[in-house]
């Protein structure tokens, strides 16, 4: 056992669950049936101020035409929850809505966002292009989608793992039965390695038309570009399912020499309740906590060969969690 995998704790990522070295910095999100949740440590006061002051910016905000720019304005469920429905930008048509939620728990601010159409305010209909869509207005939908994610949404310790069913992101666990429009993805740096990440996605919605390995002579070719080289390729057994993984080598985008593995499940049969699972493991590269420049990696190929046969072999399904 090296000391990269000396300390190991389980994190839930999507409906999965996978063992990551206890130290590491995470980051991560959500998208669901179209809309995308973000999630991030703040105060109330400071939650309150954000809404406050987004609610003075799109009062304010007026539109070229003689549309309104904002449309709806409420809180969802006490003051701890709110909801904007606005034009987007002040170019943007009569038609377009943009979907903005807020939600404060123990400590996380959650924002929730898509956007819509509705074309029937003002009425449109007279373009015979818009007489053939099926759907003219879309947010009565939309809204109801928006208020039963955010009434399902709650805050989730890191080290927490769920008992029952939902989806688990940064700070967050969406209560509820597998959809085909899950999307959720983390990401994993080494606080003693910053330059060392790994990333994990989660997409029920994403179905390849193959597999990693099928993708060899592309793979192969983008290696001999960048100079790189195979250091493993085959078929891996998971617990519950069969993956297939791909480890490399070459200079990383921070011109030194450094590892890239891939690990992929399910990619060519994804659905709600086995969707499409990505591992990454990089090493020599920028992440989310790591913009700085290096003259080296801080891990040797070896160690991220070792770091990899133990994480990535941790990979498995949340029980109960579909």
């Amino acid at each position: 056992m090296s000391e990269l995998t000396r300390n190991l704790k389980t994190r839930c990522v999507g409906r999965y669950l996978i063992d990551i070295p206890a130290d590491a910095l995470a980051s991560g999100g959500a998208t669901v049936q179209g809309v995308k949740i973000e999630s991030a440590m703040m105060s109330r006061d400071a939650y309150l101020q954000e809404v406050a002051s987004r609610k003075v910016e799109l009062r304010e905000t007026k539109s070229v035409d003689p549309y309104p720019f904002i449309y709806e304005d409420e809180e969802i469920d006490g003051p701890n929850t709110h909801y904007f429905i606005y034009r987007g930008n002040v170019s943007d048509g009569p038609a377009n809505r943009v979907f903005e939620a807020y939600k404060w728990e123990s400590g996380y601010r959650f924002k929730l966002g898509i956007e819509g159409v509705d074309f029937l305010h003002p009425d449109q209909t007279d373009k015979i292009y818009i007489q053939e869509l099926p759907v003219k207005n879309d947010v009565p939908e939309k809204k109801r989608l928006v208020f039963d994610l955010v009434k399902r949404l709650r805050w989730r310790a890191d080290d927490e793992i769920p008992s029952e069913p939902g989806l688990c992101f940064l700070g967050a666990f969406l209560y509820g039965k597998a959809g085909n429009s899950e999307d959720a993805w983390a990401q994993f740096v080494l606080n003693g390695n910053r330059d060392v990440s790994i990333g994990m996605e989660s997409n029920s919605g994403v179905r390849e038309p193959n597999t990693l390995l099928q993708r060899g002579d592309e793979i192969d070719r983008d290696l001999n570009t960048v100079g790189g080289k195979t250091v493993r390729k085959g078929t891996v057994a998971l617990q519950g399912m069969n993956a297939e993984e791909w480890l490399f080598s070459g200079k990383t985008d921070l011109g030194v020499h450094g590892s890239q593995f891939t690990l992929e499940a399910n990619s060519m049969t994804s659905n709600a309740r086995a969707p499409l699972l990505t591992l990454d493991l990089s090493t020599g590269s920028l992440n989310a906590f790591m913009q700085d420049r290096i003259k080296v990696a801080s891990v040797s190929e070896s160690e991220a060969i070792a770091l990899w046969d133990v994480v990535s072999r941790t990979l498995r399904p949340r029980p109960n969690g579909f």
